[in-house]
Order: structure tokens, then C-alpha cells, then sequence
């Protein structure tokens, strides 16, 4: 099967998300004409793509103005397409949020946000969108064979699969000529909308979502950063859930008290960089896959943590992983940061935990295609509904394309992809652009599926592969 039938298939499984047939026949074609748009990624610019130009352009917009369905509905096949990958008792999901830059005073849910990518010593700020989203890390390295001349070298370690997204804006703070009664009520408003209480809310849904595809035998793990090690995350009480996410190099640690019989917390307090640095405490070694081979870690763990401020009484793990020495050019020893993690997940060995930690990083990659190639947030719409349903589509067809090419070809970049020109090294997992580029030339050739989709009329059909 070609990969753009097989993205086709199981855009179809979308049906009962959409109430009328011609509401869902319109978002699979805007699904399709979104993701192979080599333009500009508005909806204008997707419908002249896919030779749209002479239909009325607001039955489009209306798609996601006016027609009633849920965008998190998009996700569940996906959903259920990840269960299959797992053949352990845990489901790992990585969850970051990312910013989509916009200018528009009048677009909803915008906000001023701190720009991620100023530097550190002069913090700038952005206007845009916040994008709370969650991945699956699909553990290919448990199901592929590595090579076979060397058992430590092994390309697939992971995927990351979007299985949610949602638009979290922050709560707009009153100028400073406010009255009490709205700086009284800004301050409610953000103790009710976060990005944590929004992380919980969708960590639940997640959950229900799991369990209809099958899981409820799976627990979820999911991996964070700094930004949800917190007391709202750690003190939630999640079902069948745990966090594991990176914590700061000062918090305060502590263990339980033994030597009073009312005292729970020690009065011996120890932070995870005091832990790192204690040369009582033994680094223990493991191989895990990082990069493209197994590289030795070394770290440390302490069991039954307490951290009063951040978890109250629940007992956490310490995981502290060494810094990984490396060179650069010439012949000075640099090394790579140390990582502290902390985890409610007393189950699970501290090598799992790691390597879903090191398997975090899909995300950051799923976040580059999504806005450097897919162009995630270009679209030009200003309906409150819109803003949160394109992007949720244009993330959804992505997820569809990278199952579809895991289901048709396997994780390697055969020669079924088109080839690569000569200054690049030889990739061994296919890209983004890999995937879209060999769509768009199927597509090209594949007249019946044309015709299901209703694109690329014959009078267009030279003009778009001239493109």
C-alpha cells in the first residue's frame, strides 16, 4: 500500500467526529491540501494547492467557524493506532508547550509569553499562542532487530506521535490603573486557568481515552520538564498515572522522620545537587539508547523522597543522572549538563525512567515539523473556534502521515522514498519532508484517490506538479 492511501484510510476513521458528510468530506480534503501545501500553510493558499480556487472558499472556513465536533476526537484513532506499540505495562507520553508567533491585536487567546529562544542573560518576550501538547514515544528499539554487526548500534530508538493538543491561553493581567474588584478577579482567574490545571484536565482525558482503546491494564507515564514539576502536578490525584519530570538543582529534599513519633518530615534537608556531589552515594552504570547506539549512563537514585513544598506527603524517587563527557574540536574535555529527575513511580526500574526521559526529546522534534515544515499557526483566521481547530487538524494529519509510514515501510528510509540529494549524509529514519515529498508525488499519480478527495481537477492537474 502507497503511504498517501494509507494516510487515507485512516483520515477516514474520522467520520463519526464530523455530524454531516459534507463537513467531513471538506476536512479531510482541507486535511490533505494543509499538509502537502508547499506555500505559505493558510487556507487559501491550501485550496489553491490542491485547485480548489473555483469552490465557495467559505464552506472551509465554515469547517471550523460554525460546524460543531470536537478537535480532541481527531486523536483517537491515533490513539488507538499507538496501543499496539507498547508490549510492556506502561503507556510513555512526553508533554511540552510550545509558542506559534502572531501580530494580529484582534486574534483570541493571544498573549504575551517569554520568547524561549532569547538568550539568558536578557529575557525577551513574544505574541502569540501557547500549544499544550502530548505525545506518544513509541519504543521501536523493543521491536526492531538492531544491526546485526554490531548489537550496540541501533538507529530507531523512538517516535513521537501527537496524541493531543490544546490552546492554553494565559489569564491577561489588568493595566495598572485596574480597580480592586478587577485585580480581585484576574487573581481567581489565574488560580483556575493555568497550564498545569490544564495539564491535569487533559491528563485525564487521556486516560479515558486509553482505556476506550483497550489500555486499562497500561498505567500512563508521563514525562516532563521543569515547567510541571510543581505542587498542582505532583498532589493531583491522577488514576493509574505518574509523572516523572526534571526538578531544579535546589529543591528542597527531605526524608521521613523516624526519630519522633509526631514529626513526618526530617529536619535534615538535602538538595539533588548535594546528592550528585555526595561521594557516599555510589554512581550506578546502565546502557541505554541515545542518539544511534547504546552509550553507558551513569546516575544515582534515592527511593522515599519527600518534598513538602512540591508533594506534601506522597513519597517520590531521586534520579540523578551524571554529566556525559564529551569533545568538541580540538582536544579540551567538555561535558554535557547533569539531568535531576524526580517521579512518583516506585514500579518502574530507574533505567526505564531514564530512557523514556532521554525518549523526551521526540517531542522537541515533533514541535520543529510542526511549525519549521507544516507551518502550524500560518493560517489567518480569527473565529475563537478556528484558532484551536486548525491547528488540532493540521497535528492530527501529521500524526495519521507518521503511522501511515511506520505501518507501510517500517522505521527505516528504504528506497521507497525519494532519493536524497548528494550533500546530505545518508539518514537513516525518514523526515518530515521526507514523508510530505513522497506524498506529494503519489498523490500526483493516483488518480482514484484524486477523485476521492475531489482535488487536483484535470484542468490543474500539470500547473500543481509543475509546482
Amino acid at each position: 500500500m502507497i503511504l498517501s492511501e494509507a494516510v487515507y484510510g485512516l483520515m477516514l476513521r474520522w467520520q463519526k467526529v464530523f455530524l454531516q458528510k459534507r463537513t467531513f468530506a471538506n476536512a479531510i480534503r482541507l486535511a490533505f491540501c494543509l499538509l502537502l501545501n508547499p506555500s505559505r500553510n493558510t487556507i487559501t493558499q491550501s485550496m489553491l494547492y490542491g485547485g480548489l480556487e473555483d469552490e465557495d472558499w467559505s464552506l472551509y472556513y465554515k469547517v471550523f467557524s460554525r460546524s460543531r465536533w470536537d478537535d480532541t476526537e481527531l486523536f483517537e484513532p491515533i490513539i488507538q493506532e499507538t496501543v499496539a506499540y507498547f508490549p510492556d505495562n506502561y503507556i510513555s507520553l512526553a508533554v511540552d508547550d510550545t509558542k506559534i508567533k502572531k501580530t494580529g491585536k484582534k486574534i483570541p487567546r493571544t498573549q504575551y509569553y517569554l520568547d524561549p529562544l532569547s538568550p539568558s542573560f536578557h529575557p525577551n518576550l513574544m505574541y502569540g499562542h501557547r500549544i499544550l501538547q502530548f505525545s506518544a514515544l513509541l519504543p521501536l528499539y523493543k521491536q526492531i532487530i538492531p544491526d546485526l554487526g554490531n548489537e550496540e548500534l541501533h538507529y530507531h530508538v523512538s517516535r513521537g506521535i501527537p496524541v493531543l493538543v490544546d490552546n492554553v491561553p494565559a489569564v491577561k493581567k489588568p493595566g495598572k490603573h485596574a480597580s480592586l474588584e478587577e485585580l480581585e478577579e484576574y487573581n481567581q482567574l489565574k488560580n483556575k486557568n493555568n497550564l498545569c490545571l490544564s495539564f491535569i484536565d487533559k491528563v485525564q482525558q487521556l486516560r479515558k481515552h486509553y482505556d476506550a482503546a483497550g489500555a486499562k491494564d497500561k498505567e500512563l507515564l508521563i514525562v516532563a520538564d521543569g515547567s510541571f514539576c510543581n505542587s498542582t502536578v505532583f498532589k493531583a490525584a491522577l488514576e493509574r498515572t505518574y509523572i516523572a519530570a526534571r526538578c531544579r538543582v535546589d529543591a528542597k529534599l527531605c526524608l521521613e522522620d523516624t526519630s519522633s513519633s509526631r514529626r513526618y518530615f526530617s529536619r535534615e534537608k538535602f538538595t539533588p545537587q548535594a546528592v550528585r556531589q555526595d561521594s557516599r552515594i555510589k554512581y550506578q552504570k546502565t546502557k541505554l539508547y541515545l542518539g544511534k547506539k547504546l552509550r553507558s549512563v551513569r546516575y544515582k537514585e534515592i527511593d522515599n523522597v519527600l518534598w513538602q513544598r512540591g508533594a506534601g506527603r506522597k513519597k517520590l524517587r531521586l534520579i540523578v543522572i551524571a554529566p556525559k563527557p564529551y569533545q568538541s574540536y580540538g582536544k579540551k574535555q567538555n561535558y554535557k549538563r547533569e539531568a535531576y529527575i524526580l517521579t512518583d513511580n516506585h514500579d518502574l526500574s530507574a533505567e526505564t525512567i531514564i530512557q523514556e526521559y532521554l525518549n523526551r526529546w521526540e517531542i522537541e522534534v515533533n514541535h520543529r515539523d510542526e511549525k519549521n515544515n507544516l507551518g502550524v499557526g500560518q493560517a489567518q483566521v480569527w473565529n475563537n473556534e478556528s484558532v484551536i481547530k486548525i491547528p488540532a487538524l493540521l497535528i492530527a494529519a501529521y500524526s495519521i502521515m507518521l503511522l501511515a509510514s511506520l505501518s507501510c515501510f517500517g522505521p527505516n528510509r528504504d528506497c521507497n522514498y525519494l532519493p536524497q540529494p548528494r550533500w546530505r549524509k545518508g539518514s537513516v529514519r525518514p523526515s518530515c519532508n521526507d514523508l510530505v515529498n513522497l506524498m506529494r508525488k503519489e498523490l500526483m499519480s493516483d488518480e482514484p484517490l484524486q477523485n476521492a478527495l475531489k482535488i487536483f481537477p484535470k484542468k490543474t492537474r500539470g500547473m500543481v506538479v509543475n509546482q
